[in-house]
């Protein structure tokens, strides 16, 4: 079964789903930032926010555990199947203790009280989350599935949107949108999970849910104290200020939080990869894709982050309209977490998870959570959003810093910090091509594209003047990868 997966197909059809993913959102959000106002959007985004809690506990680190326990046993169809069914039981059993957690707070919320009807919406996928098996797939590396299913899912939302998405009062079928795009993702999933496993070869005496709780409980306690810094913000804000302040923090964090998920789009397929080979002892194979990780996500990453600074005057107006103008400064401080959070991601699910590490990784999470706590504190009432943005970007810093920290007795690979600095010099370089041009073509939306096209013309042409591996080397892969995922899909077809 693993020889038969390729990683060019993983990383393109990865990279295919993660364009999607920010792709869609521009499509959709341009429009819906201007329908429903920051008011309407702050309300919606603050439910999500709320929920995510208790999706938290409903999961119970069950995806990221799964991804890791499936990749280890895929070539053993028992192994695998009894592992699914002890993993599905057990999210169940928490999809309901967390449903019932989350009834008692629409009780005891006077927020949540005072539209009932957005937060149940909200809430609604997690009911679906067990049938997914998501983790199952992804530790299988069935990602030419995944893009598919995320293409069609998507496709259908964005059609629902301009359809039924026309007032300011319509913020409730937007957040229920955003509810069907995972939901259906969970019942697609139901028709292939049933190819890969055999539940009828398991043998129920036989299983043992508990053993998986001590595992899943050190990374969901991970997760719950990420949470804090990526939710508390968002939270904190609409209990302190108001849904307009949620409203402008938000718009920031999305724009943001899209470009990390492409930058770090090749870390996801390289997780059940790297955890094979750290089960079957392959240490060799494993440091050399740990150190082609480093090189990409810093090739990618610097540039993306410098980009975004320079061009969000501009970029922000042109998604959300002139009303979320206020949230320009917010993108450009935030604009730094795409560095942070890329080399952040590497060290803790590149380097430490794969070797079994969770707890390092709890340890790094928690310096983070308190860190975000304090700041919140101090800076939302005084600064608001932008206090929250400052928050974030010094929480994302302090997280790196103690994983590389952490983990330098398991980083038993070359370091590329030649070209790392060379990718950051670069990025430097190509800001000031993109503002020189910006003061001379001004900051209207049409010229959007000549600022990007310009600075990623000016990044692609110096490092392919320096011969850069690491470009060459997503050239190849590239161009190996649509070959190899036109011909998967077809015979998918």
């Amino acid at each position: 079964m693993h020889k038969g997966k390729s990683l060019s197909i993983n990383i393109t059809a990865n990279l295919i789903t993660q364009v999607s993913i920010a792709l869609f959102p521009l499509i959709t959000f341009p429009y819906v930032s201007r329908v429903l106002r920051p008011e309407g959007l702050g309300r919606v985004n603050f439910a999500e926010a709320v929920v995510r809690y208790f999706v938290m506990f409903a999961t119970l680190g069950i995806p990221l555990y799964g991804v890791r326990q499936s990749a280890r046993c895929r070539d053993d169809k028992l192994a695998l199947s009894t592992l699914a069914v002890e993993l599905f039981a057990l999210n169940t059993i928490m999809t309901v203790v967390a449903a019932a957690a989350f009834s008692v707070f629409m009780v005891l919320s006077e927020k949540a009280r005072s539209d009932p009807a957005l937060f149940w919406i909200c809430a609604f996928p997690m009911l679906l989350m067990p049938i997914g098996l998501n983790w199952l797939l992804e530790g299988l590396e069935e990602y030419v599935y995944i893009t598919m299913r995320t293409l069609a899912v998507r496709i259908c939302i964005v059609v629902a949107v301009f359809l039924f998405v026309r007032t300011q009062d319509d913020f409730r079928i937007y957040a229920l949108m955003a509810a069907l795009n995972t939901a259906g993702a969970s019942l697609l999933n139901l028709a292939i999970v049933r190819k890969r496993i055999s539940v009828q070869s398991v043998d129920w005496r036989e299983l043992h849910l508990w053993r998986h709780v001590k595992p899943v409980l050190i990374i969901f306690s991970l997760g719950g104290v990420v949470s804090i810094y990526t939710s508390l913000n968002t939270v904190m804000l609409g209990y302190m200020t108001t849904d307009t302040e949620v409203g402008f923090y938000s718009v920031a964090d999305r724009v943001v939080k899209v470009l990390v998920m492409l930058v770090t789009s090749m870390g996801v397929v390289l997780v059940p990869r790297t955890s094979y080979y750290v089960q079957h002892k392959r240490l060799g194979e494993y440091r050399r894709l740990a150190t082609i990780a480093l090189r990409f996500v810093s090739f990618i990453s610097f540039p993306t982050a410098v980009g975004l600074i320079v061009v969000a005057s501009v970029l922000v107006p042109l998604l959300s309209g002139h009303a979320f103008k206020p949230a320009v400064p917010l993108v450009q401080i935030m604009g730094l977490n795409v560095v942070m959070i890329a080399l952040g991601n590497f060290m803790g699910y590149q380097v430490l998870y794969p070797q079994g590490r969770e707890k390092l990784l709890l340890y790094s999470a928690v310096c983070g959570a308190l860190c975000n706590f304090a700041l919140n504190c101090l800076l939302i009432p005084r600064w608001h959003a932008l206090g929250a943005a400052f928050s974030t970007l010094a929480t994302e810093t302090c997280v790196t810093g103690v994983r590389i920290m952490l983990s330098g007795a398991y980083s038993d690979f070359a370091w590329p910090l030649r070209s790392m600095f060379r990718y950051g010099l670069v990025a430097m370089s190509m800001a000031v091509v993109v503002l020189s041009l910006r003061s001379l073509l001004g900051e209207t939306a049409l010229c959007l594209p000549v600022y990007i096209g310009a600075g990623a013309a000016f990044y692609v042409g110096v490092m392919w003047m320096l011969r850069d591996r690491m470009l060459v080397d997503i050239r190849t892969r590239l161009m190996a990868g649509v070959t190899a995922v036109t011909r998967a899909t077809n015979a998918v077809l």
